[in-house]
This record gives C-alpha cells, structure tokens and sequence, in this order.
C-alpha cells in the first residue's frame, strides 16, 4: 500500500512497499517509522533508528522490509528545508530519537486509515513541532495568486517559465523572483514537482508511460523516468503499485 501526498514543497509517502537501490538526488530526504526502527544504508554505513534526515546528495539505499514507515522528500531551497538545514549542519545524516514523542508516530498511523486531509496536515504540524520547525503562513502577491491557480488546474501543454511569465504579464527573471520570494522554492522545481504529478495522474487514469509523458511536457518518457527514480528511489510503476495519491497544496 502506498500513500502519496503532493504539496508544494514536498512529496509525503506512506508505504511498506519501497525497495530502493542506492541512489541520491538534489532533494532532502526524511524517513520515519511506524512500526519498528528502520534499517538504511547511508553513504555504505548501516543505520539503524526510527527517524532519520538525509542530506541532499547523499547516496543512501532503503528496504522497508514490509514495514510501515513515512518519507518525505523535501524540495531542498523551501524553507522547510532551509530549517533543516541548519538543525543538520554539514551533516551527511541526522537522527532524531523519537521515543518520547509517541504522538508523532500515533498522527503517523491515522493516514492510515483516513484520506482526510485534515489528518496529514495534523501530522505535519506534529511532526514539525517535533523537528523545531516553524511553519510561514504566506500571503501572495495577486499575481503569485493567480500562477498557482493556473498551475492547480492546469490544463497546458508547455510548462516554461517563459509561458507561464507571459500570462501574468512579467519578464521571466521578475516572475522566478517573485515565486522564490513568496512561495519558497524556485519556480522551475515547482514545475518539475507538478510535472510529476500530473504523470502521475494520466498513468492512474489508464494512458502509458509515453502518453503520461508527453501530457506532462517531459521532454521524453526516460526524462520522466529518470526524475522520478532520483526524486522518489523507485520506478514509476512500482510508485503506482496499490497508491492513493492525495493533492494537498491549494492556491
């Protein structure tokens, strides 16, 4: 069973199914157990913990060994990330012992057994809490405003920033200022994190991988394939496999 929640500047999974070979990639990566403490493999050393953060381009491989667990894959210039960033250091790895904070992993579990989500925002801000994280509530510019929405119900075939600055009317460098300034992450890597998800949706919905591809505007169906396999340390199809994927982040 998979469990995946797209928001602007992260991607929730909640699985007992990923076999991840080693691999890294440009994102922050958190991993927690639900069940029992998780083994992993960082950087050819074999941890054993409950929670751990891995640092961006890092080589790491995971099994969960049909164990619950939550990773979250955290755009590495959001905020969020920039927070860890400096819990971490220069750190390839951190560990965080969860033992007297049940209530992490009890808001874990209730994704479990509800698609509400209320439920997963109530485990983020616990998990938060946890981690020493303070949340931003952002008040966007009419402009920003309008882009998310465009990008929420998109629609387009071509997803450049160029396109996108010419329908709020503002040059290409303006509007990637703008959005990195207000929303936290640069504009390209929303796009590519929406890229994904719209793939993803096409895939569900019954078209192929070249279908999904192209829908998507992936240059080529390996583009997409190698971006999901460095984002999320799994092909595409063993990320369908048994997954309800849940949209969080609304303009």
């Amino acid at each position: 069973m998979n469990k995946i929640y797209w928001d602007k500047d992260k991607i929730t999974i909640l699985t007992d199914q990923i076999e991840a070979v080693e691999h890294k990639h440009y994102a922050m990566q958190l991993f927690l157990g639900l069940e029992k403490d998780l083994n992993i493999d960082v950087s050819e050393k074999m941890l054993n913990c409950n929670c751990i953060l891995i640092n961006q381009n890092i080589c790491h491989s995971f099994s969960t060994g049909n164990r619950l667990h939550i990773s979250i894959i955290i755009e590495p210039t959001s905020d969020f990330a920039e927070q860890l960033r400096v819990i971490m250091g220069e750190n390839e790895y951190c560990i965080f012992d969860t033992t007297s904070r049940n209530d992490v992993v009890e808001h874990g579990y209730n994704l479990l057994h509800s698609d509400d989500l209320e439920i997963y925002r109530a485990f983020m801000q616990t998990l938060y809490h946890f981690l020493g994280i303070i949340e931003n509530d952002r008040q966007f510019d009419d402009r920003i405003r309008e882009l998310l929405h465009h990008i929420e119900n998109c629609s387009c075939d071509e997803h450049s920033i160029s396109s996108f600055a010419n329908m709020v009317s503002l040059s290409s460098s303006r509007l990637s200022h703008l959005f990195r300034e207000q929303v936290g992450i640069p504009l390209k890597s929303y796009i590519q994190l929406h890229q994904m998800q719209k793939a993803f949706l096409a895939l569900l919905n019954g078209k192929n991988i070249t279908e999904a591809s192209m829908l998507a505007d992936f240059d080529t169906p390996s583009h997409f394939a190698a971006v999901t396999k460095r984002m999320m340390g799994m092909p595409a199809s063993l990320s369908l496999k048994n997954s309800v994927f849940l949209k969080v982040f609304h303009a």
